[in-house]
């Protein structure tokens, strides 16, 4: 007796990736795993990866340059920006921190050399900001394992009466500096003036912290006040003027921890990683962001930064094999803090990232090792890292569509401009197909049943165009 069957449409969408909903009961038009693919106007593209970090053009807007190679040997562990002018002109700097403290920097609009930082050296998880002093632009240094330090052009001046900060900051006319372990204390010091340290009532001071809310961790700027990062919450200083009128007031309690080097200026928020996923900040109330974040392994490693409208996330996802171990962070996370697109890069271990703005500049410049090497890296489009293509992996749920019954997938039409590997899984069988390069539509006749079914679009070029497939299916009717 012939078993009845009914025919079935399914269009995959490409509406972006779902990690909070089983993937048993997730819709086809999202995904549980996508790899190193963009999802623009409806469609796959590879435009994500990275490029040999470059310099601007002070005068001609869209110029660049290349950096020069990093010296032998090195391994960038910190990268900082230093906003600098010299006799009116835009003379910004890349300051990097190598593994072993060594401190080099290059120009940013301008072609150079690296040039090596005599007689100090920055170790540990360390901070930097630039900040006018005596009419001279510096930038301060500092680390809990390190003598606070003023770098003026090449040359460096340690501040030893200011205290072993974890970050530091420019806020009005002072600078604050976070204290953590037993102290657990923000500094800020005198009046325009980040040598004098001395605690008064009219010079420097601090605040000191008794409550479960943990380290402080690092002090933001924003919107006219002072917000200090603890590991469980966030304090707002009201800091005019006189000492004697600062304001502390606790605005936003974490109930997982908070991570420094996650926290980001984006634009008309702070945006921060947490142990229930990274939470974006207005100056009032916290709340989620990126909702479908994987889970995160040692979020001690991660950091991010601000760039393009974006909170880009260097992290470390067990579920990933693209990038060989050992890593420090093995994903890059692109999150369009407007349309809420989330993309991830897995090309290159990540080991630190900080984002240039200033002038005709704006980029994010990261230290990746990659192929073996140590390199300084910017995001590209072309669906490379320098140069060399990485797979992109788009997958469906494998699921059994709300219906418990055998599917038999007759063909998936679609169109990609590129050579692409179609999979298709069906309970514990699969099927390999290879596409050429058509902007026609292309239709893979498959005929495989099973309960569950599902689909991977695998690609080992460079740039991708990849629509939206269609899946025809003949599912028996149930009895």
């Amino acid at each position: 007796m012939r078993v009845p069957t009914a025919s079935r449409t399914v269009r995959i969408g490409f509406k972006g990736i779902r990690t909070t909903t089983d993937e048993s009961v997730l819709d086809w038009d999202y995904t549980p795993e996508m790899y190193n693919y963009r999802i623009q106007n409806g469609v796959l593209t590879g435009k994500l990866g990275l490029d040999a970090a470059k310099g601007f053009d002070a005068v001609l807007h869209g110029a660049r340059h290349a950096y020069p190679a990093l010296p032998s040997g090195v391994k960038v562990k910190g990268i900082f920006h230093y906003r600098r002018r010299h006799q009116g002109n835009y003379d910004d700097r890349l300051v990097i921190q190598t593994s072993e403290g060594a401190l080099y920097y290059t120009a940013v609009f301008e072609n150079d050399t690296w040039h090596e930082v005599a007689g100090y050296t920055l170790s540990g998880d360390a901070a930097a900001v630039s900040y006018n002093y005596g009419g001279k632009d510096v930038l301060l240094m500092c680390s809990p394992s390190s003598t606070f330090a003023v770098l003026d052009d090449g040359t460096v001046k340690t501040v030893t009466s200011a205290p072993r900060f974890s970050s530091v900051t420019v806020h009005n006319e002072r600078i604050y500096g976070t204290l953590n372990g037993e102290s657990n204390q923000l500094w800020f010091s005198d009046d325009f003036n980040p040598e004098n340290w001395s605690v008064s009532g009219d010079e420097a001071g601090y605040i000191s912290f008794s409550d479960e809310c943990g380290d402080a961790l690092a002090a933001v700027s924003f919107l006219g006040y002072l917000y200090i990062f603890r590991e469980h919450g966030i304090y707002r200083l009201t800091a005019y003027g006189d000492q004697s009128e600062f304001s502390l007031k606790k605005l936003f309690t974490a109930t997982g921890r908070i991570y420094k080097n996650t926290i980001a200026l984006c634009g008309d928020r702070i945006m921060f990683l947490t142990d229930e996923g990274v939470f974006t900040f207005d100056g009032y109330t916290a709340s989620p962001a990126v909702r479908d974040l994987p889970d995160i392994a040692f979020p001690t490693q991660c950091s991010a930064a601000y760039h393009d409208g974006a909170y880009w996330l260097a992290c470390s996802l067990t579920g990933c094999d693209l990038v060989p171990i050992p890593y420090t962070n093995n994903v890059l996370v692109r999150y369009g803090i407007r349309d809420g697109d989330m993309s991830m890069l897995a090309a290159a271990d990540i080991l630190a990232l900080c984002s240039v703005r200033s002038h005709t500049a704006a980029d994010i410049v990261l230290s990746v090792k990659t192929g073996g090497e140590y390199k300084l890296a910017s995001i590209g489009e072309y669906g490379t890292a320098f140069d060399t293509v990485f797979p992109k992996i788009y997958r469906t749920p494998f699921s059994d569509l709300s219906s418990p019954t055998i599917k038999t997938v007759r063909d998936v039409t679609l169109t990609t401009r590129y050579a692409l590997k179609l999979t298709v899984f069906a309970d514990d069988d699969s099927r390999e197909f290879e596409l050429p390069g058509s902007s026609a539509p292309q239709t893979v006749f498959v005929g495989m049943s099973g309960r569950k079914i599902g689909l991977q679009l695998r690609s080992e070029s460079g740039v991708c165009y990849v629509t939206q497939p269609v899946v025809r299916l003949d599912i028996t009717a149930q009895r």
